[in-house]
């Protein structure tokens, strides 16, 4: 079983896990950046290996490689390709967006948070007059670990999100990187918790989750304050609406965040992620999430 794995930027511990399971399963995992791919006439290869010799491609992470991502997605459908996740072979890789994401849900009515999107900041000053506050304001390119969400308590606080936006800016042009163009925010209505469900889903199927406490109020939030809560049993609404969620949006492979309203008790789909970092989800259910993920492409290349 050859198995391509595609992705953008290396995480060492995440690939040593993968390639850990790939041994005990007799799997031959290739780790592949989409810059050291070649297209010859409207073949691709990785050095000297054509991709189709490859029993199925799983791209971990598209991000920025969008001209790569159509590439392969063509070469894919005409050779027939298995491919996860599903929604780059129909959506396409522009799914990835926030934005995009929202849409669909609520055109599968998903539960959601009302959400609007503008372009500048500028737009999202005077757009933000017409909400209630607090509100979560969001990246629709995002950002990891939270990087790119932001919680606004009150008006002034816009104020301090364009600062740090412009910090950022300003120290990777220091580390000598692309400035990043801050454009895309989605404004939605903030849900009241008493913290937030982290489940995975596995080829559409919950395989466990955990609940984190409550955020940290602060502009960003990529903070939690105590420990996790590890679950014994997660509720039935929350694996059923979290499945609902991977299959409207075809992510196969999806760590998924749920937030139940604390005044109604209704269950809110947060965020979905592609290619979800697993060490706190191992670490905190005891479940062999690399180990499944690998089972699961395994079939799925059969």
């Amino acid at each position: 079983m050859q198995i391509a794995y595609l992705h953008r930027l290396t995480f060492e511990e995440t690939e040593k896990r993968f390639r850990e399971e790939a041994k005990e399963l007799g799997a031959e995992l290739t780790m592949i950046k989409y810059r050291q791919l070649k297209l010859v006439g409207d073949s691709i290869f990785f050095g000297g290996k054509n991709l189709v010799d490859f029993d199925l491609w799983y791209f971990r992470a598209v991000g920025s490689e969008l001209e790569w991502a159509e590439l392969l997605k063509l070469y894919a459908k005409k050779n027939e390709i298995p491919v996860v996740d599903e929604y780059l072979l129909n959506e396409g890789p522009l799914q990835r967006f926030k934005s995009v994401m929202g849409v669909r849900l609520n055109s599968a009515a998903v539960p959601y948070p009302k959400t609007s999107m503008v372009e500048s900041f500028a737009d999202l000053n005077e757009e933000l007059k017409k909400w209630p506050l607090p509100v979560i304001v969001k990246l629709s390119q995002g950002g990891r670990h939270g990087m790119g969400t932001f919680f606004i308590k009150t008006i002034s606080d816009l104020e301090e999100l364009h600062k740090k936006l412009e910090e950022r800016k300003n120290l990777a042009k220091e580390e000598n990187k692309k400035p990043l163009a801050y454009r895309g925010f989605l404004i939605q209505e903030y849900i009241p918790n008493d913290g937030d469900f982290r489940v995975i889903t596995v080829g559409y199927q919950c395989i466990g989750g955990f609940k984190r406490q409550p955020k940290d109020e602060s502009l960003v939030m990529n903070k939690s304050l105590g420990k996790s809560e590890k679950l014994d049993k997660i509720p039935e609404d929350v694996i059923e609406i979290a499945e609902k969620a991977a299959k409207v949006l075809q992510v196969e492979v999806a760590g998924i965040d749920l937030a139940k309203d604390s005044r109604t008790g209704k269950i809110y789909i947060i965020e979905v992620n592609e290619a979800p970092q697993f060490k706190a989800f191992e670490k905190r259910t005891g479940i062999n999430a690399a180990g499944k993920i690998l089972e699961y492409l395994c079939r799925k290349a059969k």
